[in-house]
């Protein structure tokens, strides 16, 4: 008996250290499960992860591991496809933001998203969302209701993460070409913006004159280096882009293209492999287009934030790091009439 339980205690550390190992294992494996689905709710198309669409055939087979596979057949689940059937707007409004984020969009349909404010031309304004990660019934019914009052929300069937950023703006694109093909220009914009819509409208795009085509301008970018570090929030894998340098790009905060870029873009989007960089990822496509970035003006768009200044946010495009609070706080002043010098006397 005496012996029995000696050797007992002597088994108790390897069984113990046993039993930790296969937990260990399993929770590595259940990890790998999250994390190979945390990105998208529905299965791989293929073993490759890419399948074909139109005439497009995949040119590679390898896939960014931040992202789920593309191209790939996401739903719409909130749409608004009657939009432009009174006409083909001047200008449609892609409004990038969090399903979740009521606070920001309302603040923006108080300011720079009232599309009433702009005379002369018409405008479509649309916030681009996707599913959110975290289920609240209480939220998703507010949302339902907000979408339904206000109708100027559209959602695809994937998860509304950081590194989908890419599937939001080629869902923006992919709603302009089915939905609205006709529209003169577009406008992506991410939601934490100051925008002057009149001066985009007015003095970058000139409605009196014929409309641009195969034009994009923005933040211009002409060179960014891809990062090859392992576990970098911008890491890339030579598999998914070979060289050292992403082409020419407009930064993501906020750029404006013609309309007929949006199917252009989406169309050219099936064949080259994603990436979580949307800004780089359009300009990667640009390339593939063979199409150049028009250079705006200095100073029409900013990716850093400057203080509000009154005259000076009368000059310029947007500007970023701008929340919903503050956006409310300067947009009286902003909009009241007050005379400005003129850059010639300034």
């Amino acid at each position: 008996m005496k012996d029995t339980v000696q050797r007992q205690l002597q088994c108790g550390p390897k069984l113990i250290l046993f039993c930790f190992l296969c937990i260990f294992m399993f929770s590595v494996l259940v990890h790998q499960k999250v994390y190979d689905n945390v990105n998208h709710l529905t299965p791989l198309p293929n073993s490759s992860g890419q399948k074909p669409i139109g005439d497009f055939p995949p040119q590679s087979t390898a896939r960014h591991p931040l992202v789920p596979p593309y191209p790939y057949d996401y739903k719409f689940t909130v749409n608004q496809p009657d939009k432009c059937k009174g006409g083909a707007p001047f200008l449609v409004m892609l409004v990038i933001v969090q399903r979740d984020d009521y606070v920001t969009r309302d603040a923006i349909r108080r300011t720079w998203g009232n599309i009433s404010n702009v005379s002369g031309v018409s405008i479509v304004r649309l916030f681009v969302t996707a599913i959110s990660p975290r289920f609240n019934s209480s939220v998703a019914l507010a949302f339902q209701e907000e979408s339904s009052r206000y109708q100027d929300i559209i959602q695809q069937d994937f998860l509304d993460t950081y590194n989908n950023l890419t599937l939001k703006t080629l869902m923006g694109m992919e709603w302009v070409a089915k939905y609205c093909p006709n529209a003169n220009y577009v406008l992506k914009i991410d939601s934490d913006m100051f925008l002057n819509v009149n001066y985009l409208i007015y003095t970058l795009l000139k409605p009196d004159l014929p409309t641009r085509k195969n034009y994009i301008s923005g933040y211009y970018i002409p060179r960014f280096r891809v990062q090859r570090l392992r576990g970098h929030k911008y890491y890339v894998p030579k598999e998914i882009f070979t060289g050292k340098m992403y082409p020419p790009y407009v930064a993501g905060q906020a750029y404006v293209f013609s309309g007929d870029m949006a199917k252009k873009i989406y169309d050219v989007a099936q064949i080259v492999p994603l990436i979580h960089m949307e800004d780089a990822f359009v300009g990667i496509c640009l390339e593939k287009l063979q199409i150049k970035i028009t250079r705006s003006p200095p100073g029409f768009f900013h990716m850093f934030k400057i203080n509000y200044n009154h005259c000076r946010f009368h000059a310029l495009i947007t500007v970023h790091h701008y929340g919903p609070e503050e956006l409310l706080q300067i947009w009286q002043d902003f909009k009241a009439r007050r005379k400005c010098p003129s850059k010639k006397n300034s």
